[in-house]
């Protein structure tokens, strides 16, 4: 969820025994993947397994790409990636701790699937097409 706009910031829960939590506590930085409908089994797999016990990358066939401020891969069939650093974490419960992040770079597909959260967020990093992204259309439409 969105929580600031000048820095641009963002609020993740994420559950205590995943490893993504464990990964972001490590590395302090981050990549929101914002999806739209081509990715719903991917989505769908993603958050039903932890990353403990298999490569979603890998598994749900999603293709991931360098970031440019952040060490997390974009992911290439997201609608938008915004590229975040942690500025804080709140324990809220037993089970789960929210990680608030500075988006420092946003990246964004198709503005439309992205949406206004990604769109809003984008304006202070600077919005920039993923080149990949770009590449793989053109090969898809035959141009």
């Amino acid at each position: 969820m969105p929580v600031s706009r000048k820095p641009p910031m963002l609020a993740v829960a994420l559950t205590n025994n995943g490893l993504t939590l464990d990964l972001i506590s490590r590395s302090k930085e981050f990549v929101v993947a914002l999806p739209d409908e081509r990715c719903a089994q991917a989505v769908e797999l993603c958050a039903s397994t932890s990353g403990k016990f298999l490569d979603k990358f890998s598994e749900s066939k999603l293709t991931p790409l360098k970031a440019t401020k952040v060490a997390a891969p974009l992911v290439l069939e997201a609608a938008a990636n915004l590229e975040c650093k942690v500025v804080s974490y709140v324990n809220y419960s037993m089970d789960h701790t929210v990680v608030f992040g500075e988006v420092v770079q946003s990246h964004i597909t198709d503005e439309k699937k992205a949406g206004k959260f990604a769109a809003l967020l984008a304006k202070e990093p600077g919005v920039h097409t993923m080149p990949e992204a770009d590449e793989k259309k053109k090969k898809n439409n035959g141009n």
